[in-house]
């Protein structure tokens, strides 16, 4: 029997120690990400604050991963920006605000951040740069979890009344956070290409409910898209790429558009295709997307199906999204040219 006692113990005490181990290793890997990157702009790269035709635009965006799962993953994020003229300089200063809950421990984060950007337009290029600063407040409960020590060995089950004997351990934490980034286009004949790059935690915070020294490591974002219009229709290829530490994430596809021509109500309807690779599995997750524009109101629904190793708990049921973004009409007169004869 004190065998048997023993083995209960070290394999518990194994278990944990796996779990802890896989969960830093996610943690130091995955930021809060959406898979319609695209329609979360202010998440994506600082210098998108403002890059847009309008005088305001307000965002919101809702995840929801794993609902196969005990306990989904759920994030919310709401985003606003609008433009500011300093004499013939175009600045845009925006605000972004996200909440992300997780797991059996309900580890929640909470993220603020001020954003400013500066535009220019130079030979028909057009120049984007941006900084992102704010506030990163994180916090768990102990409650739903067990640890080896609460193990009884009279009834042979975990009893959470027992205590944990853990120690130095604290329950949230918080730290400042700064983001930089950048931002191109140029308009050509027949498309418009863009790229995007960005560098998040450039001050690489301590972040850890233990005692150490538990460096954020930068997280580097490369996006690009190509807007291609033919007639009343548009395709729109798109793709990101991350990488933080020794974790990447690739997400590529498509969008296809139509633009409905005399419309009182609805002027836009899409549907597109896009994939994700983590490069630790052959393929993660295909994501198919839906959505229409109201006006000035974009409205866009994606489901992720989940190919990863996880596809057997799962079902492949992976996560469903939703995305909205109003931009406002602008009031600033656009400049034309008129020809006129010189006399």
């Amino acid at each position: 029997m004190q065998n048997y006692i023993f083995f209960v113990q070290r394999t518990n005490y194994l278990l944990l120690f796996v779990c802890l181990a896989v969960t830093q290793i996610k943690v130091s890997a995955q930021d809060i990400h959406f898979s319609q990157f695209y329609a979360s702009p202010l998440s994506l790269n600082p210098a998108n604050t403002g890059n847009y035709d309008g005088d305001w635009r307000i965002m919101n965006n809702y995840r929801n991963q794993w609902r196969a799962l005990s306990i989904p993953f759920r994030t919310i994020s709401v985003g606003f920006d609008k433009q500011i003229y300093i004499y013939s300089e175009k600045f845009s200063a925006g605000l972004y605000v996200v909440n992300d809950k997780s797991g059996t421990a309900g580890l929640t984060v909470n993220k603020l951040y001020l954003s400013l950007a500066w535009h220019k337009t130079a030979n028909g290029h057009n120049l984007h740069l941006g900084i992102q600063g704010g506030m990163v407040f994180k916090n768990f409960s102990m409650d739903k979890l067990t640890f080896p020590s609460q193990f009884d060995m009279t009834i042979g089950y975990f009893n959470p009344q027992l205590a944990n004997n853990e120690s130095n351990t604290n329950l949230s934490t918080n730290y400042p956070d700064l983001n930089i980034g950048a931002g191109w286009s140029k308009k050509l004949h027949y498309f418009e290409p863009e790229i995007g790059i960005s560098f998040f935690h450039v001050t690489m915070p301590k972040e850890s409910f233990l005692e150490n020294n538990n460096i954020l490591p930068i997280r580097v974002a490369l996006n690009a898209g190509l807007n291609i219009p033919v007639k009343q229709f548009y395709a729109h290829p798109q793709i990101l790429y991350m990488k933080q530490s020794r974790a990447t994430d690739f997400l590529g596809g498509f969008e296809f558009g139509y633009n409905i021509p005399k419309a009182n109500v609805i002027k836009q309807i899409f549907a597109g295709y896009f994939f994700r690779n983590d490069f630790s599995t052959a393929f993660d997750a295909s994501i198919a997307v839906i959505g229409l524009q109201f006006k000035q109101l974009r409205l866009g629904f994606s489901y992720d199906i989940n190919s990863s190793p996880l596809k057997v708990a799962t079902n492949h049921r992976g996560a469903f999204e939703v995305s909205l973004i109003y931009i406002s009409k602008s009031t600033i007169p656009q400049k034309i040219t008129l020809p006129c004869d010189r006399l």
